[in-house]
């Protein structure tokens, strides 16, 4: 159900992960944070997330990580959407298969949006965090607008049928294969034109179809473009060992305890994957 994680994500997650365990060793500087965990871990209904007591690079990793993890997060869930879309349309009696299809149909818009939104506050988290360290600034101007871009680009159809079906028409009114069935439920339960039962069963088989093409276009675009935005990432700051570079207003450390890497730079060719099935039922999932 949840896929390996791709090789540029997997690397990013350790340079995210090994500066946070380092920082909080020390025991007593850290001792807040240490506390915090705990308190969690041991009670999370008493457990007090806005009294925070720590060290300032504690917690731009400690956000980073949460930004970054929100995404991956993202990403499985979208498998796993996939996954009960193939189990719920096995199960579901043929004369329920409508409903079902439609339901995962209008869900699976949110679910991409949500994606969107999470990918594009990690790319304004790490704006914001590294255009405060001058090593940084001069790449960022080209390099932030260009991936706004590309994950706009390729999630953006999906994005844009979400928002007219909640603001303006419902989706299973305006995809035509949603609207098909629509229109056939309607006929035969509705007005009892039981004549149109074969000419449902051949709508419900085509709608399954091209839901099923939707859920793998962009469950498989979802992590095409999470790895695409950790390998420029990785590019910039993390060093070839896989320390994360800190930006220099965040730093505990003095700038010569900390290992200095390359300035950020812009993509070498992240292809966006695609438009991806949207609108018309007979395009292929690239």
């Amino acid at each position: 159900m949840i896929r390996e994680r791709p090789s540029h994500v997997a690397r990013l997650n350790n340079a995210l992960s090994e500066p946070a365990m380092r920082l909080m060793e020390n025991h007593q500087r850290h001792k807040h944070t240490m506390e915090r965990v705990k308190s969690l871990i041991d009670s999370p209904w008493e457990y007090e997330g806005s009294v925070v007591d720590e060290t300032r690079e504690i917690t731009f990793l400690r956000d980073f990580f949460n930004k970054f993890q929100e995404c991956i997060q993202s990403c499985e869930t979208l498998d796993v959407a996939r996954a009960l879309v193939a189990q719920t349309l096995d199960t579901t009696p043929l004369e329920r298969l409508d409903t079902a299809i439609t339901f995962w149909s209008e869900s699976f818009l949110n679910e991409v949006y949500i994606f969107q939104l999470r990918m594009l506050d990690l790319v304004t988290f790490f704006e914001r965090k590294y255009s405060k360290d001058q090593d940084f600034v001069p790449a960022l101007a080209k390099l932030v607008p260009e991936l706004r871009q590309l994950i706009r680009a390729s999630l953006g159809a999906m994005v844009t049928v979400r928002g007219n079906h909640v603001h303006h028409r419902r989706h299973r009114n305006t995809d035509p294969e949603l609207a098909r069935l629509t229109m056939l439920t309607a006929c035969i339960e509705g007005m009892g034109i039981e004549e149109l039962a074969e000419q449902r069963k051949k709508a419900v088989t085509e709608a399954k179809a091209w839901l099923m093409r939707q859920v793998d276009h962009y469950g498989n675009t979802s992590w095409t473009l999470l790895d695409g935005l950790c390998m420029v990432l990785n590019e910039g700051i993390v060093t070839e060992d896989g320390t994360l570079i800190v930006p220099a207003p965040n730093r505990d450390m003095t700038r010569g305890d900390v290992q200095q890497g390359p300035a950020v730079s812009a993509p070498q060719e992240v292809v966006p994957p695609g438009d991806g099935p949207t609108a018309e039922p007979d395009s292929e999932a690239s």
